[in-house]
């Protein structure tokens, strides 16, 4: 797969994961549940949590992946750039 493609996975992939974790409030007022944890109601403080710290975790997560798939659309441009000029050397 090329890395463009790989980009474009991963950018559907990533806003699919931040739209469920920045909107998980939604999911809960939905489907309420019962309970405490930290002394707060699940259906409050579980989306805050996800809210935050997920969003937190997935952008970190997508600073370095998307760093890695930048390095392979440079790869291969640069390969691709290469071969366009070997073979325009071999024409003249």
């Amino acid at each position: 797969m090329s890395a463009y493609k790989k980009e474009v996975w991963f950018t559907i992939i990533m806003s699919a994961l931040f739209l469920v974790s920045g909107h998980m409030g939604l999911f809960f007022s939905l489907f309420p549940v019962d309970g405490m944890l930290f002394g707060f109601p699940i259906m409050y403080i579980v989306p805050i949590l996800v809210g935050w710290f997920g969003v937190l975790i997935l952008t970190i997560i997508a600073g370095k992946m998307g760093n890695h798939i930048d390095q392979a659309i440079e790869d291969e441009n640069a390969q691709n750039q290469s071969t366009t000029n070997s073979s325009q050397k071999g024409a003249s």
